[in-house]
Parts: C-alpha cells; sequence; structure tokens
C-alpha cells in the first residue's frame, strides 16, 4: 500500500510540474507578446522620427539608430508583425543612409565645381600646369555628379516604395506613427530637383571648359 502510495504521490507530483509548467509558460507568452506589442509602437514612432529629422536636416547616426531598432524588431515572437517593422525599419535606414550621402555628395560637387570655375577664370595662363589641372578637376566633377546622382536616384526610389512597407504594418500599429504621405513625396520631388539642377550645372560646367 505504501508502495503504491509513494507511486502515485509521484504521478501527481509529475502531473502538477506539467501543468505548473504550461501555465508558466502561457503566462510568459502572453506577457511577451504584449511586451512586443507596446515595443512594436515605440520602435516604429522612433524610427518615424528619425526619418522625419534626417529628411531635413542629414546626420550620419539616424541610420545606425534605426539600425539599433532593428535589432529588437528581429527579437520578436510575433514573425509577421516582426517582418513588417523589418520592412518598414530597413526601408528607413536606406533612406538615411542615401539622404546623408547625397548630403555629402552634394557639398563635394559643389565645392569642385567652384574650383573649376575659379581655374577657367584664370584662363589667360593657359600652360601645360594649366591644362592638367583642369583636366583634373572636370573628371573629378564628373565622378562626383555621378556619385551624387547614384545617390538621389536611389533615395527617391526608396521613398517611392516607403508606402508598400508602411502597409504591412497596418495591423500592429496606428497609420499615424509613420511617415506622413505629404513628406514623403516632398522629400522625393526634393531629391529629383536636386538633381535635375546638378545636372544642370554640370552642363554649364562642361560648356565653360574646354575639351582636352
Amino acid at each position: 500500500m505504501r508502495k503504491t502510495f509513494s507511486t502515485s504521490s509521484l504521478v501527481a507530483g509529475a502531473l502538477g510540474l506539467i501543468i505548473i509548467g504550461s501555465v508558466g509558460s502561457g503566462v510568459y507568452k502572453v506577457v511577451k507578446e504584449r511586451s512586443d506589442e507596446r515595443a512594436v509602437v515605440r520602435v516604429v514612432a522612433e524610427t518615424t522620427a528619425q526619418l522625419r529629422s534626417v529628411l531635413k536636416t542629414p546626420t550620419a547616426d539616424a541610420a545606425e539608430s534605426i539600425e539599433r531598432n532593428l535589432r529588437v524588431a528581429r527579437g520578436w515572437n510575433n514573425v509577421y508583425m516582426a517582418d513588417a517593422a523589418e520592412h518598414y525599419l530597413i526601408g528607413a535606414r536606406e533612406i538615411a543612409k542615401r539622404r546623408a550621402a547625397a548630403a555629402r555628395h552634394a557639398q563635394k560637387f559643389a565645392a569642385t565645381r567652384a574650383a573649376l570655375a575659379a581655374h577657367m577664370g584664370q584662363a589667360g595662363r593657359r600652360d601645360s600646369p594649366w591644362i592638367r589641372t583642369a583636366s583634373q578637376l572636370k573628371k573629378q566633377l564628373e565622378r562626383e555628379h555621378f556619385e551624387l546622382e547614384v545617390s538621389l536616384n536611389a533615395l527617391a526610389a526608396l521613398l517611392e516604395s516607403l508606402p508598400e512597407a508602411q502597409k504591412r504594418l497596418t495591423p500592429y500599429v496606428e497609420s499615424s506613427l509613420t511617415l506622413e504621405d505629404g513628406l514623403r513625396v516632398q522629400a522625393q520631388q526634393r531629391a529629383l530637383a536636386d538633381l535635375k539642377r546638378a545636372t544642370f550645372e554640370l552642363e554649364k560646367a562642361r560648356s565653360l571648359a574646354p575639351r582636352f
């Protein structure tokens, strides 16, 4: 009888542990899901704030900040929510990178264009060193325009595709937490206008500088 009681007690104890473990696992899962749901709101809101800021004034650390949020999103249990957030965050990160790159290349392009214009103003000294310097500045200007063109075209394309990523987030966050469409369109049009203006300046520089 004692043996039967002991075996029954062991079985009951094991069942109890299983039940406790199942309940504990279920509670953890619910708590984790709620935590992730709060996190997606915070992460998307922070990323959108970074996006607004970088579209206005590009900074080198914006992409890094978005990348940190991306690592957080990849740890969520809900793979569908994580995937939706990841698309938005990757798009935002790449926009931040291209915006910063475009600003950097625009500065270099403007500086080289000014240097070439100043050099052409000394056209009375068309000796070998003058021709060599003019040729180098022309090549540098062409190269920097190409880099600027790549950055601005990529930026415009990323902004155009952002609404698709925003749509994926609809089941998980309010649309007001993502980038406003007016700001997106405005930034895209500005990128294309900047490219058009830079191309015009390049053509003007080409017409002023002689062919070598």
